[in-house]
């Protein structure tokens, strides 16, 4: 079990760096997003510094902000290069 969470924590912080390099990519602020977002800018800073798990429905509307496709694609059918984050 405690691979697993280490997994999840070195996940969390994959998934925030590239929301924060596609933030740039858009030219949105943590400002504008938490605006857009309709969260206090304090509450978004947490969660990408994950003192505060972030709820999904956040995540989604960030997705959609952002431009990006939140897909869930089995592994077997992934055919990106990417670095990998076992969960075992």
């Amino acid at each position: 079990m405690e691979n697993y969470k280490h997994a999840v924590q070195e996940g969390q912080k994959l998934i925030f760096k590239f929301l924060k390099s596609r933030m740039k990519e858009k030219k949105i602020t943590q400002k504008a997003l938490a605006i857009k977002l309709e969260l206090s800018e304090g509450t978004l800073v947490r969660y990408f510094k994950l003192e505060t798990p972030m709820p999904l429905a956040v995540y989604l509307e960030i997705c959609g902000i952002l431009e990006l496709r939140p897909y869930l694609i089995p592994a077997e059918d992934d055919q990106n290069r990417m670095e990998r984050v076992f969960f075992n």
